[in-house]
């Protein structure tokens, strides 16, 4: 479909800027009010994915990230549809993305750092949390300034590297929690902004792969590798703080954007006091190894993706998986478990060791696990349910007026 020229008789669309996976961005003309704007026009591929549904969510959220004024974001001027089509009328930056822009200096990493921390400040404040910060969602203009696009609007299908149906975003700055698609905070853009710090002070991704599923993996499970063992000249502090901001667990990063910002603040000013002289890394060979990274399990990965498709399909089946001690069996599970979790699945796990324990000890775990992790009560005969029971006797408690069933 081509786009009208022309948008509720106003906006002027004069060239096209740039493509992504919401759509086409547009250089254009305020008619009304005689200024240069952006407007983004969302593809036919995005509105058959969103629906009439996540069409009008999409709206809603842009009428909320225009309520934010801030010098770092970029302003929203307007939204709506005309002719079939879908808009949305920005601020025009003259500028570069931080894809494309590479800062030159440590003093200009940290500037960028802060000023994106000033953004994402505001914007949680008033409780918009922005879910797909990417440099490309990072502009620099001419002048140096930083300015955060996509607030409230980051539904989109953009990515490097997409793993379709299965995920939103780009999996290469996606916070463990958004991944699983657990409920999640502001926090979840402080991971972000924590990778895009690694890949700004380093020059390479903290975790990174062919395979967007094992990309995700190293979100879930591996241990990043500390920033200064890449490049000695970051600062400690620095280092410190980007692999805090990369925390697995939500509740060990900062709490907010301005905690980030001061900690940044405190470090500029002690490197303006005593400049650091790069130095050695402290870290060892151990610390500099990539770990928790599978290797040498093609044909494995393949079988199991093989059989959850299976399952998603309604073709259920088990899949054992054997091996001598040591050999990374559970790591080859977790592949299969990340896999399901960002597709929708749910997990329910138990786990047992060869020496002690109670037979079929998982079992009591996963039904446990089964009934406690839902709100309503499960539709779930009676006979059945007093079977459970005897297998997870613990959840009498909970049921108290199911009874044994009869012998037979």
């Amino acid at each position: 479909m081509t786009e009208p020229s022309l948008l509720k008789g106003r906006y002027q669309l004069i060239r096209e800027l740039g493509e992504g996976g919401m759509g086409i961005v547009y250089e254009g003309i305020d008619n009304l009010l005689d200024r240069t704007v952006a407007v983004k026009v969302l593809s036919q591929t995005s509105k058959s994915r969103l629906g009439s549904e996540g069409r009008s969510r999409l709206m809603h959220e842009a009428q909320a990230a225009a309520r934010l004024n801030h010098p770092n974001i970029v302003s929203i001027y307007d939204a709506g549809e005309d002719q079939g089509v879908d808009y949305i009328v920005m601020e025009l930056v003259k500028g570069d993305s931080l894809y494309a822009h590479k800062p030159q200096s440590m003093d200009e990493v940290i500037s960028i750092a802060q000023q994106m921390c000033a953004a994402l400040d505001h914007a949680h404040t008033h409780g918009i949390i922005h879910r797909d910060l990417k440099p490309e969602n990072v502009l620099v203009t001419t002048e140096g300034t930083v300015k955060l696009t996509d607030f409230g609007l980051a539904r989109s299908f953009s990515s490097r590297l997409s793993l379709d149906g299965m995920i939103v975003g780009t999996v290469f700055y996606m916070a463990p929690e958004a991944a699983q698609r657990q409920p999640y905070d502001a926090r979840v853009d402080l991971y972000s902004l924590g990778v895009i710090l690694y890949e700004l002070a380093t020059g390479i991704l903290p975790f990174s792969a062919d395979d967007p599923l094992a990309v995700i993996s190293q979100h879930l499970y591996a241990p990043v590798i500390p920033p200064r063992a890449h490049n000695p000249e970051i600062p400690e502090a620095l280092d410190a703080l980007i692999v805090q901001l990369l925390s697995k667990q939500p509740e060990n990063r900062p709490g907010t954007a301005s905690a980030v910002w001061q900690a940044l603040e405190l470090l500029e000013t002690a490197r303006k006091l005593q400049p650091q002289k790069a130095s050695a890394s402290k870290y060892t060979m151990l610390d500099r190894i990539v770990r928790g990274r599978l290797v040498g399990r093609e044909r494995e990965l393949a079988q199991m993706s093989a059989a959850w498709t299976q399952a998603v399909s309604a073709q259920g089946s088990v899949l054992l998986i054997s091996g001598e001690p040591g050999i990374g069996k559970t790591r080859l599970a977790r592949e299969l478990v990340a896999q399901a979790l960002i597709s929708g699945g749910r997990l329910l796990s138990g786990t047992c060791y060869a020496e002690g324990g109670l037979p079929y000890h998982p079992f009591p775990q996963i039904i446990r696990e089964a009934f406690d992790s839902t709100d309503s009560e499960p539709t779930i005969p009676h006979y059945v349910l007093a079977d459970l029971l005897q297998i997870a006797p613990d959840l009498h408690v909970k049921y108290p007026d199911i009874y044994p069933n009869p012998s037979l």
